[in-house]
């Protein structure tokens, strides 16, 4: 399935390049954890001086999880073993946004969320 993901902007320069589209394919049968995997491997979302960056994956308007720039792993709100498939039922492109919280306390920005 291809996935389609956009970003918000970190700073001011950055915005000539939004909306910061790209686009990959995944098995149906791939995780979410896999897409996070993928975007790390890609390094589509930057770092920051500091190293103190932190994303929330969206879907739509859900939060699915919590991506830091100082962790190994993304954090999840929901399974993270979810296939794409089912992420996506029935539609034909998935599509994924990844929301800026700037240098916020990642641990917070998730409790905050999942509440």
């Amino acid at each position: 399935m291809l996935i389609r993901c956009t970003r918000k902007s970190v700073t001011m320069g950055d915005d000539v390049y939004a909306p910061h589209e790209i686009k990959f394919d995944l098995s149906s049968t791939a995780t979410l954890e896999d897409i996070t995997h993928k975007i790390k491997e890609m390094s589509y979302l930057p770092t920051i001086y500091g190293g103190k960056a932190t994303w929330v994956l969206l879907k739509d308007s859900t939060p699915l999880a919590v991506i830091a720039q100082q962790w190994e792993q993304a954090k999840f709100f929901d399974n993270q073993n979810l296939t794409i498939q089912r992420l996506f039922l029935k539609e034909k492109e998935g599509n994924l946004f990844f929301d800026y919280y700037a240098q916020q306390d990642p641990i917070e920005v998730f409790a905050t969320l999942k509440n």
